[in-house]
């Protein structure tokens, strides 16, 4: 394996270890037990007769019927170039909701984390400061959604106008490889986030990392490449009482060079949709 840099590494067996412990199976009736609203079960049967009508994939059948903390992996499935343009138009005819894949969540505490930003500083959850947390999960180096993410996000505070200001997004780093400390995260710096006072990009030693993604429903797989890492995307919604109050699925399409896109009127729609969610929130 090779980091940022292109020099060698490796991970331990232990480090190897916590990860492959963090992909255990998931009991999602504990979801369920936490208070995670269900999906209506003639919605479920309404979206797989229209994913068979509109020959969508099996990407978007898990987008829009997955379950909690399960989306779908995004940086080793390949699909061609134009993935995102034909067959996923069928999301036009969609509500926000659906086409985020937008899941209320009740009566669920979030659980709280420590981690570290690219000033070396301690960022814990519960000290939000009776701000509205927007948390979603990157790759330091930016090689999976973290394009697509990070312009929805940069969408979402326009958007919210004044209100942003109430509001953090945090990005909790997704690559067991290159988890140290970083000034200029590529995840910021290649993205235009970095001039955003309200966004922070998160990591920290292994261990913990492996802990924030097992609780958040983040599967981390680790390949014998360099570039053979994948994992799931959720993006969650918490009230400045630390209550998770929804979760969304963000998603994109992978040319055959490994970059992910979607079509620009898809980007902010999501990022009208983060908005308007994470606005609902603000007191």
């Amino acid at each position: 394996m090779t980091d940022q840099s292109g020099a060698a590494t490796t991970l331990s067996e232990e480090e190897r270890a916590a990860i492959f412990a963090a992909n255990a199976p998931i009991d999602r009736s504990q979801g369920k037990k936490k208070g995670v609203s269900p999906i209506p079960p003639k919605a479920v049967a309404w979206a797989l007769a229209a994913f068979a009508v509109l020959g969508l994939g099996g990407e978007a059948v898990e987008h829009y019927i997955g379950g909690y903390g399960a989306g779908t992996a995004t940086t080793t499935k390949y699909f061609p170039s134009n993935a995102n343009l034909t067959p996923l138009s069928a999301l036009n005819s969609l509500s926000t909701d659906e086409f985020m894949g937008l899941k209320e969540i009740d009566h669920a505490t979030a659980i709280s984390f420590s981690l570290r930003t690219p000033h070396d500083r301690v960022w814990r959850l519960r000290h939000n400061d009776g701000k509205v947390v927007v948390l979603s999960f990157e790759n330091a180096i930016c090689n999976d959604i973290c394009p697509v993410l990070s312009e929805e996000i940069k969408q979402a505070q326009t958007f919210l106008g004044r209100d942003a200001s109430k509001v953090e997004f945090a990005i909790v780093n997704t690559d067991p490889r290159d988890h140290a400390v970083n000034a200029r995260p590529a995840a910021l710096t290649q993205t235009g986030l970095a001039s955003h006072r309200n966004v922070v990009f998160l990591t920290g030693a292994l261990p913990a990392l492996v802990k924030v993604w097992t609780d958040y429903g983040i599967k981390v797989k680790v390949g014998a490449t360099s570039n053979e890492v994948s994992h799931n995307n959720e993006m969650y919604f918490i009230s400045p009482t630390l209550q998770l109050e929804a979760l969304a699925t963000p998603f994109a399409g992978e040319n055959k060079d490994g970059v992910f896109s979607l079509r620009a009127n898809y980007v902010t729609r999501f990022a009208k949709g983060i908005a308007t969610t994470a606005d609902s929130l603000v007191k």
